[in-house]
């Protein structure tokens, strides 16, 4: 008897911790072909962490400077979502890294060569062409990060990094549509 109870309990057992790695809830509704790219498979940890970190900081200046840039509401009302959603996920990020059992260092603060690249872009942008770059840059950033968080969420080895991947796929998913939904028709791709 106490031999069935065991063995009942320790089928049981894993179920739970999966569900908790990543469930539905976590990671997504959107595929590959509503966001335009594939989610980035076997990914090394530190490489998750590099690349989410790049994209989030972009995602930060460009959302600070677009607040203040931008010429419409509705596009300094999105860039202030932004900002305030990717400051979360980045804080979760950096968070998920202090473990003793974990070797992944901090990533570094500042962009990397490419997203330095597009943020002068932005910033020498005029006012008058400001907005549809801005909503143009951040879909390329954010398609990005989705390949990236979704690719780690699906089969990360990191169970506190794969949670952070999971949870930054539906609000990159939100962004893109609503990113999309502003960017006049002639733009969005």
């Amino acid at each position: 008897m106490k031999t069935a109870i065991v063995a009942a309990l320790l089928t049981l057992a894993p179920v739970p911790v999966l569900a908790q790695a990543v469930s539905p809830a976590t990671s997504g509704t959107m595929t590959s072909a509503d966001v335009g790219v594939s989610p980035i498979a076997s990914q090394s940890g530190p490489n998750y962490v590099l690349a989410a970190a790049d994209a989030n900081l972009y995602q930060i200046k460009a959302a600070q400077l677009a607040a203040t840039r931008a010429q419409r509401d509705d596009v300094k009302a999105y860039a202030k979502r932004v900002l305030a959603e990717t400051q979360s996920s980045h804080k979760a990020l950096l968070a998920a890294l202090k473990n003793d059992q974990r070797t992944i260092k901090a990533p570094s603060a500042n962009l990397s060569a490419d997203r330095a690249a597009l943020l002068k872009l932005l910033q020498k942008a005029p006012r008058s062409a400001f907005d549809n770059l801005y909503l143009t840059q951040s879909a390329q950033v954010q398609q990005a990060a989705w390949a990236v968080n979704k690719g780690y969420a699906q089969d990360g080895t990191d169970p506190a990094l794969q949670q952070v991947a999971g949870t930054a796929v539906p609000m990159l998913e939100n962004e893109l549509t609503t990113g999309k939904s502003l960017t006049p028709s002639g733009l969005a791709g």
